[in-house]
């Protein structure tokens, strides 16, 4: 090679290693042929090591498929508009690294690829990203959309794209699960290519996506994008026309909208479109108009239920696994005219009326205790009342005249992830604690927030989840660690609860683990009324009568 040319070509590479980490070439079936730059600190390995190996597998699971597409579209365009994938690494987290691609239409038929790193600050958090699809899930994309459409100049996105897919969820329940995944996977892959970076794009419900246009090249018309995802559908064995794909428009113009309104409308678009049977909203302004129209009428709804008292409690035994008699109650709310009371709680929430809620409640459980001398009931408090210091006093205005039945009313903290201000909640906590009151502290799981609510915390019992506990019945590694948290527990001198006990298989492994306490069908179901002793109290428990579930 003459100095010329070896000098030309020596400048190419340092140009582009000044714009990349590593430079790989893969044949025409993707294939590594050759890498340039930080082999062995990206893919794990020298460069002689790596050759004829699938370039997809360096990614993780969820990007595979996309990576794939993007190549063979760069195969057929020439090259690709660098996008984001997560790179698979030996020891540590996925590094997230720009992809860029080229085909230069060589005799070989190779294409060229470049991975660049990208800093922690570009990275979204990846409890939103789904790890078989790579998709935001509707938290995670709302609150990348938000930031995006914030934006202003030339970069600011104009459009969003709603897709619905009919027919999907019917098809994931049919297939195997490796191939539902697949499947899954590859219409994952058609909507981040079309997307912003790769990254902007989400599953919003079984059947319903979105994703925010790159804005660079020539987008895919609606009906090409159906019939990828149709073609996605036949790849996995599922009947041609079996999924039916319908892609909606909706105008990011945000006009006057300060940015609070534009996240109030675009949440409410996005939750708006999970639901099929609803007209879809072409524009940010419509959706706030609509938003705000509906948030009007359930708070109003919301509010006359709590006013009018149109809502009882359940009680569902927690007993103790040992000799299964019950040591308390658990207070549920239901609601007379039949809605369901998860997602009224959920709105109440939303509404900020989950204060007057929780203390509703309370007051229920109270006439409840004075009723009956011999229960112990508890209420259920959402982690959003107790860091509402308006809501701190007014509960211990309403339990204050109640000492004599503090030992039987007990407190169940909810939904702790949304305090703010742990030292003011662990404070109010420690007061009712005081007073005698018992306090429980729900959900239990695997994060690690959860020890840092017990650090902050004194409580008398902890719960743990009902899902984190069902992962115990065949994963040896989630036995030892519910063990461990058994034994944390009774260092700190706080009793566990298994909720969702559902059979006596569950119950027995409960006990094996250390947990004293158990809730759930098996053991009794909520009940509206809650049955008194067969025999007379005062003589049942001259006998060492311990009350039960009956």
């Amino acid at each position: 090679m003459s100095e010329d040319l070896k000098t030309q070509r020596d400048r190419y590479i340092a140009f582009s290693l000044a714009a990349a980490d590593l430079l790989i070439e893969v044949d025409s079936d993707f294939c590594i042929v050759k890498t340039i730059g930080a082999t062995q600190a990206l893919l794990s390995g020298l460069a002689q090591d790596v050759v004829a190996r699938d370039v997809c597998e360096i990614f993780t699971l969820a990007d595979r498929a996309f990576a794939r597409r993007l190549l063979t579209k760069a195969r057929m365009v020439g090259r690709i508009e660098p996008c984001s994938l997560s790179l698979n690494q030996d020891q540590g987290p996925a590094l997230l690294v720009n992809m860029g691609a080229c085909y230069l239409g060589s005799g070989k038929g190779h294409t060229f690829i470049s991975l660049t790193v990208l800093s922690d600050g570009v990275m979204v958090n990846a409890t939103d990203r789904s790890a078989i699809s790579g998709l935001l899930n509707l938290e995670g994309y709302s609150a990348f959309a938000k930031k995006k459409i914030g934006i202003k100049g030339e970069t600011a996105p104009r459009e969003l794209k709603l897709v619905r897919v009919t027919g999907l969820s019917h098809a994931m329940r049919q297939l195997p699960a490796d191939q539902a995944d697949m499947l899954l996977g590859e219409i994952s892959s058609v909507l981040r290519s079309q997307s912003m970076n790769g990254t902007a794009a989400a599953q919003l419900s079984d059947e319903a996506f979105s994703y925010i246009p790159s804005g660079k090249g020539e987008a895919a018309s609606p009906e090409a994008l159906s019939k990828e995802i149709q073609a996605a559908a036949v790849a996995v064995g599922l009947a041609e026309n079996s999924l039916a794909s319908t892609v909606m428009n909706l105008e990011l113009s945000t006009g006057n909208l300060d940015q609070e309104s534009i996240a109030k409308a675009l949440q409410y678009v996005l939750t708006d479109f999970c639901k099929p049977e609803r007209s879809p909203i072409s524009s940010l302004a419509q959706g706030l108009k609509t938003a705000m129209a509906e948030t009007v009428k359930h708070f109003d709804s919301i509010r006359n239920l709590i006013d009018s008292n149109t809502y009882a409690l359940f009680y569902q035994p927690v007993v103790n696994l040992a000799d299964r008699t019950t040591h308390h109650y658990e207070a549920l709310l239901r609601f007379t005219d039949g809605r369901a009371p998860f997602d009224t709680i959920r709105l109440s929430e939303q509404l900020g009326l989950v204060q007057d809620f929780d203390l509703a409640v309370v007051r229920k459980a109270i006439d409840k205790l004075d009723e009956r001398q011999d229960i112990t009931i508890a209420v259920n408090l959402s982690g959003l009342s107790i860091q509402n210091e308006a809501f701190r006093e007014n509960l211990r205005q309403l339990v204050a005249p109640h000492k004599d039945i503090s030992r039987r009313l007990m407190f169940e903290l909810t939904e702790s992830n949304s305090i703010d201000d742990l030292q003011a909640a662990g404070t109010f906590l420690r007061w009712l604690r005081r007073g005698g009151f018992k306090v429980c502290l729900d959900d239990f799981g695997a994060g690690a927030a959860t020890y840092n609510y017990l650090r902050n915390f004194d409580v008398d019992f902890v719960k743990i989840d009902g899902p984190f506990l069902k992962d115990a019945r065949d994963k040896p590694r989630q036995r030892a660690l519910i063990r461990s948290v058994s034994h944390l527990c009774r260092e700190l001198k706080s009793d566990v609860i298994a909720e969702m006990i559902e059979d006596e298989d569950m119950a027995r492994l409960c006990s094996d683990m250390g947990i004293g306490y158990g809730q759930g069908f098996h053991l009794g179901r909520p009940k509206a009324h809650i049955e008194v002793p067969r025999e007379p109290l005062v003589a049942a428990r001259r006998k060492g009568f311990t009350e039960s579930w009956a």
